[in-house]
């Protein structure tokens, strides 16, 4: 089959905007980090302040990772630094998520996962009835002390 000069070019030109062309596989533990520090806030079905400089993002409709919901609240000073996610009905596990080298944790909550290195270094991954929740260092010091001991040491 050979293809005009025009229809070349207009192949070329689909495959270079994003949502044409091939899809890359989705790399999780980018999503995640993307989705805490507000990449995805402008597709959010909702975002209000709770209060005490916390804020809360959620997505029910379109999540930005395969879940039925993600909630995302966070430090507005520090969000980076200060955030916990709640994940409904996630299509991955937190093995998955956490990758290896986790370590499991005892926490006033129950099991979990501690994350020591890699990008999501310092977050405690927590089973729920419907999920998971995710929370930082910097979010358990702040509103969730008794978390505290599951992170370690402190560097």
């Amino acid at each position: 089959m050979r293809l005009s000069a025009r229809s070349a070019l207009l192949m070329c030109a689909c495959a270079a905007v994003p949502g044409c062309g091939p899809k890359q596989p989705q790399d999780l533990t980018a999503t995640v980090l993307f989705t805490a520090s507000g990449s995805f806030d402008a597709q959010a079905d909702l975002k209000d302040r709770i209060g005490g400089g916390i804020r809360r993002v959620q997505w029910r409709n379109r999540p930005p990772l395969d879940a039925q919901e993600v909630t995302v609240r966070y430090d507005s000073d520090a969000r980076n630094l200060a955030w916990i996610m709640e994940i409904q009905k996630p299509q991955f596990t937190a093995e998955a998520l956490a990758g290896p080298g986790a370590q499991a944790v005892n926490t006033a909550q129950g099991a979990g996962t501690f994350i020591a290195s890699g990008r999501l270094r310092d977050v405690l991954i927590l089973p729920t009835s419907t999920g998971l929740t995710l929370l930082t260092r910097g979010y358990a010091a702040q509103e969730e002390p008794t978390l505290l001991p599951a992170f370690g040491r402190v560097r």
